[in-house]
């Protein structure tokens, strides 16, 4: 459920920090995110980890994202045998920003999902799937607590769109 969630993100936030914190490269940092799935018909919460891969003296150049989402789903089964199914993402996207565009970047990557259903009525379904993410973002403004929204289509894996905003620090 919710405590699960908040418990997964705030365990990736505390391996991540440490190594933001720590780390030589002043455009290593953390991400937190709100997102929708817009298949799932879900929204979610998640963190990550943005760096560098090669630095431009223009925009941001080649950065790579390390994001872990987790979505919220309705019960599938009311009464005593209510469950709430689990769907998870881990995404790891490398993304570009265009020349002379303040912001606008585009990318591509890959996504390993997890969807589970647990209970009485259902035992073990879903599953887990590799797929691969076209992005499309944009970041307003530079350095840390940098907003940002983006659209990822997932094509294989979760097999949607997602929209996610928020916060690089």
């Amino acid at each position: 459920g919710i405590s699960k969630a908040v418990r997964w993100v705030v365990v990736f936030g505390a391996v991540l920090a440490p190594l933001a914190a720590g780390a030589q490269a002043p455009r290593l940092s953390i991400i937190t995110q709100a997102s929708y799935a817009a298949d799932m018909e879900a929204f979610g919460v998640g963190a990550g980890l943005g760096f560098p891969i090669q630095e431009s003296k223009v925009g941001d150049g080649i950065r790579g994202q390390a994001t872990f989402d987790w979505f919220f789903l309705e019960k599938v089964v009311s009464g005593p045998l209510a469950t709430r199914p689990t769907y998870w993402e881990f995404n790891v996207n490398g993304t570009y920003e265009l020349p002379k565009t303040h912001g606008i970047y585009v990318g591509t990557g890959l996504n390993y999902t997890n969807y589970t259903v647990d209970g009485a009525l259902y035992t073990n379904a879903g599953g887990t799937e590799l797929g691969l993410n076209a992005i499309a973002g944009l970041k307003l403004g530079r350095g840390r607590g940098a907003p940002f929204a983006q659209a990822r289509y997932e094509l294989g894996g979760g097999k949607q769109l997602v929209l996610t905003g928020g916060i690089e620090f």
